[in-house]
C-alpha cells in the first residue's frame, strides 16, 4: 500500500476557529490515551521499579533525601507507586463515541478535467494514507511515531466536480490581479476511533509508548483557504459518486 505522508495544520496557530475540537495533533491528547492504556495494564507492571521511576521523575527531592537509606526508599517507592496508580485514575477515560477532526493543509485542485467536468484534488487523503503524532514524552513518545491508519481512506472522493460555465467563474475568483490562480485548499475530515493500542510498550525509564490509532472516516470538507468556504462536501457512508457542494464562491 501506497504511504502517504501529510501535513497538518497546528489548531490554534492557523484555524482558531476549530481549537475546541477533538485532534490528535495535541500532544496531551495523544498523552492521555497512553494513560488510559497505562491503567488498565498498571498491575501487570513491578511495582519496585515502576515506583522508582515515578520517584526520580516526579518526586527527585524525595528522592535524593532517601536514596542511600534502603528501607526509606524501599518505602518511598511503595509510596510513589500508589500516588500513581491514584493519578491514574483521575485521568479521563475515553469517550468512544467522540468525533476526531484533521485539518490539512497542502491540497491543492489541479487543472481542470474537461472530459469529466471536475477539478482533481492532490495531497489529499487516500488508500494507504496515515498520519503521524505524538505525545508528551512522559508515557507517548514526543516523537511522531504514533500512527493513526484509516480504514475507508479512497482517492475516489478527491475531486470537485463542476459544470465547465461554474468551473470558469470558480477559478476567476481565484486569480490575483497578476493572474495567478490560488490552487492551496483545506480539507477537514470528521472521523471516530475504532480502535487504539500501544505497539511499543512502555517501560519505565527504558522505552516510551507508541500508539496505533485506527480510524473511520465519516466526512470531508475541502475548503477554500482564503474565504474558509465549504467548496464540496463528502459523506463516506455514501460513497457512490454522490455529495453535497455548498458554499461556492459567486
Amino acid at each position: 500500500m501506497k504511504k502517504l505522508m501529510i501535513l497538518v495544520l497546528m489548531i490554534g496557530m492557523a484555524l482558531p476557529l476549530f481549537a475546541e475540537k477533538l485532534n490528535l495533533g495535541d500532544p496531551s491528547l495523544v498523552e492521555r490515551f497512553g494513560m488510559n492504556i497505562l491503567k488498565d495494564k498498571i498491575d501487570l507492571y513491578d511495582p519496585d521499579e515502576f515506583g522508582l521511576w515515578v520517584l526520580q521523575h516526579d518526586y527527585s527531592s524525595k528522592y535524593q533525601k532517601v536514596r542511600n537509606d534502603e528501607f526509606e526508599l524501599d518505602d518511598a517507592k511503595k509510596w510513589a507507586f500508589d500516588k500513581y496508580k491514584q493519578k491514574l485514575e483521575k485521568v479521563k477515560p475515553i469517550d468512544k463515541n467522540a468525533e476526531y477532526h484533521i485539518y490539512l493543509g497542502g491540497v491543492r485542485f489541479g487543472k481542470y478535467d474537461f472530459k469529466e467536468k471536475r477539478f482533481p484534488l492532490i495531497g489529499a487523503l487516500e488508500e494507504g494514507s496515515y498520519m503521524q503524532y505524538k505525545g508528551k514524552g512522559k508515557i507517548v513518545n514526543y516523537y511522531n511515531r504514533s500512527k493513526l491508519i484509516f480504514d475507508n481512506a479512497t482517492s475516489d472522493v478527491n475531486f470537485i466536480p463542476m459544470e465547465k460555465a461554474e468551473a470558469k467563474k470558480f477559478l476567476k475568483s481565484r486569480k490575483d490581479k497578476y493572474g495567478n490562480v490560488d490552487r492551496n485548499l483545506i480539507a477537514h475530515y470528521i472521523y471516530t476511533l475504532k480502535n487504539y493500542e500501544q505497539i511499543n510498550e512502555f517501560q519505565p525509564g527504558r522505552s516510551l509508548m507508541t500508539i496505533k490509532f485506527e480510524g473511520e472516516l465519516k466526512s470531508v470538507e475541502f475548503m477554500d483557504k482564503k474565504r474558509k468556504k465549504i467548496i464540496e462536501k463528502i459523506e463516506f457512508a455514501n460513497l457512490d459518486g454522490n455529495s453535497t457542494k455548498v458554499g461556492v464562491p459567486n
